[in-house]
């Protein structure tokens, strides 16, 4: 059931705009949150009250989180927008109350806010800090957005109306985006397809010693920039080449409109900037793009691959060299034997 719950998160997740659709400032997102989750803490449990999570709202499915700032480190605005999923309107209604509720009473100085356009949000913010927290129900889903401005705090300034403007437009994004999304009625999750056209069978499987922040899953291509630390060139190498599905576990594999459409995203992925260099392809598939990174992040996985067949473009990372080789020749005989 864990296992269904995360499938329909990961349907939800197609649905769900990515920060700089919302705002073109968010563009610089953290690929070490999870984005997708059926325990609360692991993508909320930093930024909102979930101590109580599982009592105040016992009938959760899963979430969908989507979020960005727009400068790096902390040093600007940031946006987190986690949709979640329960089995009716009026449990989403009744978890959205709640869970307001639980996180208001945490800070003394919250006072409850209303935000234009959206009465029946529950929502505070603290007069003294950049920053608000708001839940609306709609449908089977609670939307719960959170803007922090670090800048202003930093300043000592605060502007109200900026945040109510903020989480307007968000929600004016979102609300019409995720009423596409149509939820698996709660006693027919255990019937949910997990590999979507056979993508995941064409993915190399997660070694188990690999760390990871999200469970193996298929997604529409567009999705995948919420996976991304570059999510603007991401969705305009999807938006060039068709690609219409991907898949993440072991590697990440897109499905492209044609075979120049997947080497152009092997070479988008394989391709070289300042703060990589080219290192050696595996022995007998010169068609691999391989790199090593050179630049300043020190939690920065240091090799990467990517390489192409027909549809279908891969792309794998390691710490070692004959590592990354091997992982990129396993998963391109994946991509030839696939059926």
């Amino acid at each position: 059931m864990d296992q269904a719950r995360f499938v329909e998160a990961e349907r939800l997740g197609d649905f769900v705009p990515a920060p700089a659709d919302i705002d073109p400032r968010f563009v610089h997102t953290s690929p070490f949150m999870a984005s997708v989750f059926i325990d609360p803490e692991a993508s909320l449990g930093k930024i909102m009250a979930v101590d109580r999570f599982a009592e105040i709202a016992p009938d959760f499915i899963g979430g969908f989180v989507s979020s960005a700032e727009t400068e790096r480190e902390h040093k600007g605005i940031d946006m987190v927008n986690a949709v979640m999923i329960f089995p009716d309107a009026q449990k989403a209604t009744a978890a959205a109350t709640a869970l307001e509720q639980l996180d208001f009473g945490y800070a003394p100085n919250n006072q409850p806010i209303e935000i234009p356009g959206y009465p029946a949000a529950k929502a505070h913010w603290q007069p003294d800090q950049q920053s608000i927290g708001s839940w609306f129900a709609t449908g089977h889903l609670v939307i719960y957005t959170w803007f922090f401005d670090y800048l202003k705090i930093w300043l000592e300034k605060v502007d109200k109306q900026a945040l109510l403007d903020l989480t307007r437009k968000s929600l004016d994004t979102i609300v019409p985006a995720v009423a596409k999304f149509t939820p698996t009625p709660a006693d027919q999750l255990m019937t949910l397809q997990r590999d979507r056209e056979g993508m995941l069978g064409r993915t190399a499987p997660r070694p188990r010693e690999d760390s990871w922040t999200n469970p193996p899953g298929v997604y529409a291509g567009r999705t995948s920039v919420h996976f991304s630390s570059d999510p603007v060139s991401r969705a305009k190498m999807i938006d060039d080449n068709g690609v219409d599905l991907y898949a993440n576990d072991g590697a990440e594999v897109y499905r492209a409109r044609d075979i120049a459409g997947a080497q152009a995203v092997r070479d988008h992925l394989g391709g070289l900037t300042r703060k990589f260099t080219a290192v050696e392809s595996p022995k007998n598939l010169p068609g691999a793009q391989c790199k090593e990174y050179i630049g300043r992040e020190r939690l920065a996985v240091r090799f990467y691959c990517a390489v192409s067949h027909d549809r279908y473009a891969a792309y794998v990372w390691s710490n070692q060299l004959l590592d990354v080789q091997q992982r990129i020749a396993a998963q391109y005989a994946l991509l030839v034997n696939a059926r």
